[in-house]
């Protein structure tokens, strides 16, 4: 009985922090375009891209990303992911490699993500480790408080290399 009020909590922190997931893909779901004129890029990011958020059953986002990379080729992303922090299949279409993404609230319009190139080969270190990706990018994806737009501020490029490139998307 002793811990009856301890897991009351734990239960509820649970039932809250799955309901800020939800509010914050909700507050996500729909078509954006990135406006070039009001982020701060780098030579690796996009000339153009748009994406579309929606809301799958079970809290997941379903994201699809499609335009144009810094060389002038077409791209394309998709995933499927939950606000858990945990990794998911990331896909980029003709990528010679692997990716996972996750995806972890940071506060109420806010999400931190990660990227991770996975190793064809995992392989263990010296301490019995198990090593199966290496980091790719990461940053901070943010919804304005009136919803029109949001940006992407990235620690880290594709290679994992730091990075101050936000990118600004804007509600279609």
């Amino acid at each position: 009985m002793r811990h009856l009020p301890r897991i009351a909590v734990a239960f509820l922190g649970c039932v809250f922090a799955a309901r800020a997931g939800d509010s914050q893909i909700k507050a996500n779901v729909g078509t954006w375009k990135l406006n070039i004129e009001k982020s701060k890029t780098e030579a690796w990011t996009a000339k153009s891209q748009t994406r579309v958020y929606e809301e799958r059953e079970g809290g997941l986002l379903h994201a699809r990303y499609e335009g144009t990379d810094a060389r002038g080729n077409p791209t394309f992303v998709e995933f499927e992911a939950r606000l858990d922090g945990k990794p998911y299949p990331y896909a980029v279409r003709g990528a010679p490699i692997s990716y996972t993404i996750s995806l972890k609230p940071v506060d109420d319009r806010s999400w931190a993500f990660e990227g991770r190139q996975v190793l064809a080969s995992p392989w263990l270190d010296r301490n019995g480790a198990v090593h199966d990706s290496n980091p790719a990018w990461a940053g901070t994806h943010t919804v304005a408080a009136d919803g029109k737009s949001f940006a992407d501020s990235y620690k880290s490029d594709y290679r994992g290399a730091p990075s101050r490139a936000v990118l600004v998307y804007e509600r279609q």
